[in-house]
């Protein structure tokens, strides 16, 4: 048997290589999404998140649910009137494993601010002046929740705040089939929670439960957003316990991995 000179090999390596080159930037879609078909699949589960500064009905929440082994990321505004013993709170949900996120300075409305005054403005008076708060006191954010639910955003402050957050959560609303609802993780830096409060139309335990078995069936992570976790909810914006208890229950029977928001963008 004939072996190769390492003369006569070199010219061979040379048209490899070459042709590698010249296939990666002639079907650079191609490559990329076989790398990506390639990536193994994550483990289907359950991102809840809370909005405002409700921090001690999450500390409640937490001490009720904390044996679901679950976990929430709390988007946090109105930072600047926070007490000492709510700080306190929320780094004891921090240590707990939960995520402490940014829900606005001044809870503004992105989209009506930044149409005023511009994308810079509301950049620096709502998110660096909360980004440079929270990191004084140890939080160091990472993800973003919109205020004032859908429509309350657009392309170029996604983009823009993609500069300072990982992944950024808009909101979705009603009662559509599983299959078609935009509630699930997907891979996108812009993400969109489904409401959970018990005056949203589409609250409804079952439906909420379907969407759990959808994103088990097909390795999908769904979310969910809520503002006040309250015992007895009679007022707007209030995610029930029971509710909420009964959903963490849900999750863990089925073998759904709990997220946080930050942890998606890891993945």
């Amino acid at each position: 048997m004939k072996y190769l000179s390492a003369k006569s090999i070199l010219p061979i390596l040379f048209v490899a290589v070459a042709t590698a080159v010249l296939a990666v930037k002639m079907y650079p879609e191609e490559i990329t999404a076989d790398a990506k078909s390639q990536k193994k699949p994550y483990q289907p589960g359950v991102a809840f998140t809370f909005d405002d500064d409700y921090i001690e009905d999450w500390y409640v929440a937490d001490k009720l649910l904390h044996p679901y082994e679950w976990k929430a990321t709390f988007f946090v505004c109105w930072y600047g009137c926070l007490t000492a013993e709510q700080k306190a709170k929320l780094h004891y949900l921090k240590d707990m494993g939960h995520e402490i996120a940014g829900h606005g300075y001044n809870h503004l409305n992105a989209l009506k601010f930044s149409k005023a005054f511009g994308v810079k403005k509301y950049i620096k008076e709502d998110i660096l002046s909360l980004k440079s708060a929270m990191a004084k006191d140890g939080f160091n954010i990472q993800t973003f929740a919109y205020p004032d639910g859908a429509g309350a955003h657009d392309a170029e402050l996604n983009n823009e705040l993609l500069k300072h957050f990982s992944i950024i959560r808009g909101t979705t609303y009603e009662q559509i089939p599983p299959e078609s609802q935009y509630c699930y993780y997907e891979g996108s830096k812009v993400i969109y929670g489904l409401g959970i409060d018990d005056d949203y139309k589409q609250y409804n335990i079952p439906y909420f439960k379907s969407l759990m078995d959808y994103a088990k069936a097909h390795n999908k992570i769904v979310i969910f957003y809520g503002h006040k976790t309250v015992p007895d909810a009679d007022e707007k914006l209030e995610t029930p316990l029971s509710a909420l208890e009964e959903l963490c229950k849900y999750a863990k029977n089925k073998g759904l991995k709990f997220y946080t928001v930050n942890e998606l963008a890891k993945l």
